[in-house]
């Protein structure tokens, strides 16, 4: 079978999709990726064919800033979720048409917040599936704003209004943990664990010579949200006075430099690391509660400071992990010394660290990629 893979182009939306896509691919499937320009080498890199299409998070956040002046003064969880429906689904589904003709697939698979492939699909009559990111699937009220949202789209395509359930298609594919749901776990999805794809780009810190313990700070790599200078400055602060030595990736050196004079020989920068084997030496990980960092945090069992920057999944994933007692949540915009302190104190406990074991017990638990071949073939089913 030939299936169409289609990701924004930022690596927490590609991401999560490359175990399913190897899984199917080792099933003698014939995949390819879509996702933007800037992204193919890396999706190259993984052993997937990548072919280029839609936009990319620095254009797409640029061209928001340029349609809608008023953002640059209003938080992110206003308006991010419209630049995926207003931005990057008209961008995908313009490059789809050409795309669509090279490869002829028979199934398309998009990840949550792609929303150009589902139009795409429905209007050449071709069956589509959704690839959750890993954070709780969104609820039925969410759901049915950006059904209405996308109405636009599909009417210009032709095509009648979407209903919620319509957006994913025949059906889902989610990494989140079934725990972090509570008592709330969809029934229709097929689970799959979780996997965090090992860059050939990305460093693995090295710690051999670490005398004290670690702790990851990463706030992802959207530039909409990323690097706040004095946040990640206090967190690596935090960090230090309750003895751990921070591990921390930035691409700006002028916050590099920052951060390594706080306690030159304990303090370590680099601009993208491989997450797998870099939490294996890791204690704690404090970040922005995107689902990629996170899965990979409580797969190697580690507790987690979270401070949502803005976007919706990153409220839920947070929500979720501190109801599930494996994370510390903070306002970014309010907190200070003495919260995170308090939070990194908190965090030493043997309570989350207990927790969180736990958590790496269910994710290794899950459903292996390979499923992802089982599950296709379930949904296609009539």
């Amino acid at each position: 079978m030939r299936i169409l893979f289609t990701a924004h182009g930022a690596y927490g939306h590609v991401f999560p999709m490359v175990a399913a896509a190897h899984a199917l691919a080792r099933a003698g499937h014939d995949v390819t990726v879509a996702t933007a320009k800037n992204l193919c080498p890396t999706v190259s890199s993984l052993g997937l064919r990548a072919v280029a299409a839609g936009i990319d998070d620095v254009s797409m956040v640029a061209e928001a800033r340029r349609r809608w002046p008023e953002t640059e003064h209003e938080p992110p969880a206003k308006w991010a979720v419209r630049m995926f429906t207003d931005i990057a689904a008209p961008a995908m589904i313009t490059s789809l048409q050409s795309v669509l003709a090279d490869t002829r697939p028979e199934l398309i698979v998009r990840e949550e917040g792609e929303h150009g492939g589902p139009v795409a699909a429905a209007t050449a009559g071709i069956p589509w599936a959704t690839h959750g990111w890993g954070s709780p699937r969104p609820p039925l009220s969410t759901r049915d704003a950006l059904a209405r949202a996308v109405t636009p789209l599909w009417h210009a395509a032709g095509l009648p209004a979407p209903r919620a359930s319509d957006l994913d298609g025949i059906g889902v594919l989610d990494p989140c943990p079934p725990s972090l749901y509570g008592d709330d776990a969809p029934l229709s999805a097929h689970s799959i664990r979780p996997e965090t794809p090992a860059t050939s780009s990305g460093a693995n810190f090295r710690v051999s010579t670490a005398e004290r313990p670690l702790a990851y700070v990463g706030f992802g790599t959207v530039p909409l949200y990323r690097d706040r200078p004095e946040l990640i400055t206090e967190i690596a602060e935090a960090l230090l006075a309750r003895g751990f030595d921070p591990i921390i990736t930035t691409p700006d050196p002028q916050l590099t430099r920052r951060l390594v004079s706080l306690a030159p020989g304990r303090v370590h920068v680099q601009q993208w690391l491989s997450l797998p084997k870099t939490l294996q030496a890791c204690a704690l990980v404090a970040c922005h509660g995107g689902a990629g960092t996170v899965l990979a945090a409580l797969a190697a069992g580690i507790p987690l400071l979270l401070l949502p920057q803005g976007a919706p999944s990153q409220a839920r994933m947070s929500h979720a992990c501190q109801l599930r007692g494996v994370a510390r949540v903070l306002d970014s915009r309010a907190a200070d010394a003495s919260t995170l302190d308090d939070a990194v104190h908190a965090l030493t406990g043997d309570q989350y660290h207990t927790t969180a074991q736990q958590l790496a017990a269910e994710i290794a638990a899950m459903p292996r990629a390979d499923h992802a071949v089982t599950a296709i073939q379930t949904l296609l089913r009539p």
